[in-house]
């Protein structure tokens, strides 16, 4: 026992060592029991060694303040507490010149080139503000969106900042960010009444670095509504109002106005799209060559019908002007009815390959009411490419006998011959140049849906809804996908270790160490003593 107590000053310093070693690696002092065992053990065992040590008589007390042994172990404290210096600074050091080495064989730990390049390039700071998803129902995994927003900061730490907030904890913090439902990241660029911001309800890659670039560019691009038609209003918070659509385009740096066509004549020039939702009342001769001109010379046209109102025979006509048929018809599905609604209501279960489509989500489709179909030409037509990006399921078809439809003493519908056959197409993207002598980049972009009640406030938020619309317009304005990063993909080469694991490799790695370097203590000490 009293070799134990003689040597307890070397075991402490050598426990303690490996205790505050091990805790610089793992990153924490309490994360794991080995360590806080390391720790506590080594403090007893230096407080026994010096307790030990402190009673001893005053004239054994001179030999051991002044002995061989008390000098060794004066060392021993003396090359501990030098140890742990050289941890400190060897901390400081790394901290103060952080190095990644992305091993991976696609570089999956690492932002791609592009994205590498644009975040470099920033010259103003940009705020990246994401909501902590491990505290809301249904989140995703927290550590794989900071260390994302985190590769971000490394690339440019001067100008990036990142911040992670519990929606729970700081609400207050929410508000003012004007984080809606559905946001995961709120992305600020530049500063004061100079900034630019976005929100995204998606936290990859792909879309940061798009927000970036979006934001960096400078002013938003404008989004023309017409209005003067009996359209739901933009500003309006009622169910059948658009102020959900106009707040989903300004986290995309999107700005929304009302155009009226008889005060200006003609579409704007820095317009970057033009909307035509559901007039209830019929456009003039003007206001539809000013639509059509804007179009062929390159514009970007979204139309929206609305068979429940007279004014859906313009969205009709100015379809069939560039070949697109939008039926005299509801969309009727048999299958609808399990999901608890009418038939009316359904779910665009079939989508088409399109960047509009391509990014929606299988689980979560959009959610149509009262659409008509909408046609794309069977025949292909030279420079036009047309794409019947949504539809309905397969014990759907089109109901033409709307008399029938909406009588509310039958209301029952049946598929007959002269209804078109499910699946039926509910919208249709074209695309064509301007001209194939033209020198220019000018594009036409076309979008036709043969229902608008899918944007207003009371669905914008169904399932797929949102996401569509902002799939919609990016595409219209040129915006789909502007940094194209492709999938990474780690192979499989590992394995994650169970914690009960991980603690056995811990333990083998500090304790065989340890047990060498004590009994090669324990032995010079030994042959020091005898010899003293």
């Amino acid at each position: 026992m009293e070799t134990i107590l003689r040597f307890s000053g070397y075991i402490g310093s050598v426990l303690l060592s490996f205790g505050v070693l091990g805790a610089l690696i793992v990153g924490s002092f309490t994360a794991q029991p080995l360590i806080v065992l390391q720790l506590v053990l080594g403090l007893l065992f230096l407080i026994m060694w010096i307790v030990t040590s402190g009673i001893q008589s005053l004239s054994k007390a001179s030999g051991v303040l002044t002995g061989r042994g008390a000098r060794f172990g004066y060392n021993a404290v003396l090359y501990t507490a030098v140890f742990l210096g050289l941890l400190v600074v060897a901390n400081v050091f790394v901290a103060q010149n952080d190095r990644r080495w992305d091993l991976t064989e696609q570089g999956v730990n690492s932002l791609s080139e592009k994205s590498i390049n644009i975040v470099s390039a920033l010259k103003q700071p940009l705020k990246l503000v994401a909501i902590d998803v491990s505290k809301i129902a249904g989140g995703g995994d927290q550590n794989k969106n900071r260390e994302l927003l985190d590769l971000y900061r490394y690339h440019n730490p001067k100008e990036v900042s990142v911040e992670i907030i519990d929606p729970r904890a700081d609400p207050v913090e929410i508000e003012r960010l004007g984080m809606k439902q559905g946001n995961l990241l709120y992305v600020e660029y530049g500063e004061g009444a100079q900034s630019a911001i976005s929100r995204l309800n998606m936290i990859d890659e792909q879309s940061v670095t798009n927000a970036i670039v979006k934001l960096s560019r400078g002013a938003a691009k404008k989004f023309y509504y017409v209005e003067g038609h009996g359209e739901p209003e933009l500003a309006s918070a009622k169910e059948e109002g658009m102020k959900s659509f106009v707040d989903a385009l300004a986290d995309e740096h999107i700005t929304v106005e009302g155009l009226l066509l008889p005060q200006v004549g003609t579409i704007p020039q820095d317009a970057a799209a033009v909307v035509l939702a559901a007039p209830k009342q019929t456009l003039s001769q003007s206001e539809r060559d000013a639509l059509v001109q804007y179009a062929d010379n390159g514009g970007r046209l979204i139309l929206l019908a609305n068979p429940e109102d007279d004014g859906s025979t313009e969205v009709r006509s100015l379809a069939h002007i560039y070949g697109i048929q939008v039926g005299d018809d509801v969309i009727v599905d048999a299958d609808s009815q399990l999901f608890g609604t009418g038939p009316q209501i359904f779910l665009a279960m079939s989508l088409s390959p399109h960047p509009i489509t391509n990014k929606l989500s299988g689980r979560q489709p959009p959610v149509f009411s009262f659409a008509s179909s909408v046609v794309a030409p069977k025949d292909k037509v030279k420079g036009t490419t047309y794409t019947e990006l949504l539809k309905s399921g397969p014990r759907s078809w089109a109901e033409t006998d709307l008399v029938r439809l909406f009588d509310k003493t039958d209301g029952k519908a049946a598929l007959e011959s002269n209804d078109l056959k499910g699946p039926v197409p509910i919208a249709v993207a074209l695309e064509r140049k301007v001209s194939a002598q033209s020198s220019d980049d000018k594009v036409t972009r076309l979008v036709v849906f043969g229902d608008s009640t899918w944007i207003r406030n009371d669905s914008l938020g169904s399932l797929g809804n949102r996401d569509l619309a902002l799939n919609v317009v990016n595409w219209v304005t040129g915006e789909e996908g502007s940094v194209a990063i492709g999938p990474k993909r780690m192979r499989a080469s590992r394995d994650a270790f169970p914690q009960e694991t991980l603690n056995i490799i811990l333990a083998l790695s500090f304790l065989g160490p340890e047990m060498l370097l004590l009994l090669g203590l324990f032995i010079w000490w030994r042959r020091n003593s005898a010899l003293a």
